[in-house]
């Protein structure tokens, strides 16, 4: 049975890709076969072709490549591209016999939309994979992150933690942002697995 993680979002930007090329590199070197899904992409550049750029990986699949940059319900639906989580299903089920972990990389939040009655949560839950959640460092973060988690949880999804991923200007050592770190943890009874340096 396959292993993986599914690297989730308190929202747009936040530095999921970031995190899971970060995550990436860190099991390069493995011998097991490693692969980097992204189910759904929106808009260009894409995640995913960062992610290949800056690791170096091979094994990177995206099944649905939308061009526009928004919410996967309204660019599926502007680009009038049918959304089948059959699909993705299908995929899954064939990739977790060929690999040995899959870093799967939702699009967006936590609750956005992808089509009528399913959210970025009911992917990561159809996944089977616990969820690593990406949330910024700053001011704002307790809420977001707290929400999130909340909501994950509340379908029946695992968090098995939640980071907070590098951003220009940003003092990981600052006290504000070791404060919400904590503040987050005591809350949700959710591990703090760090932060992600800048990558050269």
């Amino acid at each position: 049975m396959s292993r993986g993680l599914f690297i989730a979002g308190t929202g747009t930007g936040v530095g999921k890709s970031y995190a899971s090329a970060f995550l990436l590199s860190l099991i390069n070197g493995t011998k097991g076969r490693i692969l980097y899904y992204k189910p759904i992409q929106c808009g260009k550049p894409a995640d995913a072709a960062f992610v290949k750029k800056i690791t170096k990986h091979k094994d990177v699949a995206c099944t649905y490549s939308l061009k526009t940059p928004s919410s996967p319900h309204f660019a599926f639906e502007k680009e009038k591209t049918k959304f089948d989580k059959k699909k993705i299903a299908s995929f899954l089920k064939t990739a977790k016999k060929q690999y040995d972990f899959i870093f799967m990389e939702g699009a967006g939040g936590v609750r956005v939309p992808i089509a009528r009655n399913f959210d970025m949560t009911d992917l990561a839950k159809l996944s089977g994979f616990p969820v690593l959640l990406v949330a910024e460092p700053g001011l704002g973060t307790i809420n977001h992150t707290l929400l999130s988690i909340d909501y994950l949880q509340s379908k029946g999804v695992e968090v098995c933690g939640f980071l907070f991923s590098w951003k220009e200007g940003t003092d990981f050592n600052g006290e504000l942002v070791i404060d919400n770190a904590k503040t987050i943890e005591r809350i949700s009874k959710v591990k703090f697995c760090g932060a992600i340096p800048k990558l050269s």
